[in-house]
């Protein structure tokens, strides 16, 4: 069980990297990005732990059940139709940026919206499913991509055109005073414990996490190169050219065995893979914490049976994330995703200092 913990912090850990964060913390890498990150580890750290704590104290309950053995339902379900709209948002922004990725580099004669509506329609479906299906899927989405993520991770970090000198000399601009938009950036990398807010109920009683070190000193490693990578390979100016700094990172590197030589067509492939899972799991969230809000509402693991509800809630999702797309461009989806970090950050602040009180109120009754 503790393996669901892991495999959601490092989807999101992984996903950081279409979500405009390393742009927006290269954007800012003379005025402050270097001691933000200090700072966003620190945070992510103290917020992980706090969380898992809490968490560990209502074994088999998510959020919803949680808070409503001790608030007004009222005030439960304001909150809750809150967090389904920004859960929904946050997956909405990544796979809406992969549609136009994937018009940019892979098919540009092809409308995006197509491209967005097929990927919508599969991410839909699967998220209508039971939250055991979704888990396991999100399981084995991890477990055939992850390596490859971290393979290529490894060879930009290994690549002989590395510049240490301008990594360096960014390196050196610590000093500078952090701001918000860039702690809320760094701060994502660490946010994947939050999806315990529902997949808190598969864990059975008297459940423990474990090994909650690992989950900082990834994040750490997986922002810090994230950050520091694209600066080396494509130098300390250079590299602000670019929206999708990934993937420009990538396709500057290159194989020299097997029948893939462009390491991009690989990275996107499994990146096209991570987004669909990281969108299937955020609107199941989303649909999971709005249907809390209905009287009738059990909340179910392993349902044989699909409710409509379901189909009707993540019906609205795709038409939403369909109109997003419409209304918005690639210069205004960015500017957007920068306040969306901001307010996702006092957002999971606020949930997990709540959760958290409300444990030490448990733990004192019992």
């Amino acid at each position: 069980m503790n393996r669901y913990v892991f495999y959601n912090f490092i989807l999101v850990s992984f996903i950081n990297l279409m979500l405009y964060v390393p742009h927006i913390l290269i954007k800012f890498r003379y005025k402050g990005a270097v001691s933000s990150m200090l700072i966003g580890i620190f945070i992510g750290t103290v917020l992980v732990y706090m969380y898992t704590s809490a968490m560990a104290r209502f074994p088999g309950k998510g959020l919803p059940e949680i808070l409503k053995l001790y608030c007004p339902k009222w005030l439960v379900s304001i909150n809750m139709i809150f967090f389904g709209i920004m859960w929904w948002f946050a997956t909405t922004i990544v796979v809406v940026a992969y549609a136009v990725l994937i018009n940019r580099f892979f098919n540009p004669d092809a409308n995006s919206i197509i491209i967005l509506l097929m990927l919508v329609l599969a991410c839909g479906y699967a998220a209508t499913r039971s939250t055991l299906s979704v888990m396991f899927v999100v399981e084995i989405g991890l477990i055939v991509n992850a390596p490859i993520i971290l393979f290529v991770l490894f060879k930009a970090a290994r690549s002989k055109q590395l510049n240490w000198d301008a990594i360096h000399v960014v390196a050196n601009y610590v000093t500078a005073m952090p701001t918000l938009t860039c702690i809320a950036a760094a701060s994502f990398v660490f946010t994947g414990y939050i999806n315990l807010s529902l997949f808190n109920r598969l864990f059975p009683p008297n459940f423990r996490f474990k090994f909650r070190f690992i989950y900082p000193l990834f994040g750490a490693m997986i922002m810090l190169i994230t950050f520091f990578v694209p600066i080396g390979l494509h130098g300390t100016e250079g590299v602000s050219q670019y929206i999708y700094v990934w993937s420009l990172t990538a396709d500057s590197l290159l194989m020299q065995y097997g029948f893939i030589e462009r390491v991009l067509f690989l990275f996107l492939i499994v990146y096209l893979n991570l987004t669909l899972v990281y969108t299937m799991s955020g609107w199941h969230q989303a649909m999971e914490f709005i249907k809390s809000c209905f009287p009738s509402s059990k909340p179910e693991i392993d349902s044989p049976k699909t409710p409509l509800s379901n189909y009707v809630i993540v019906g609205i999702f795709a038409l939403l994330t369909i109109a997003y797309l419409i209304m918005t461009n690639e210069k205004m989806n960015m500017y957007i995703t920068s306040y969306w970090l901001v307010v996702r950050l006092f957002v999971e602040f606020y949930v997990v200092v709540w959760v958290f009180v409300l444990s030490r109120r448990r733990s004192k009754a019992a």
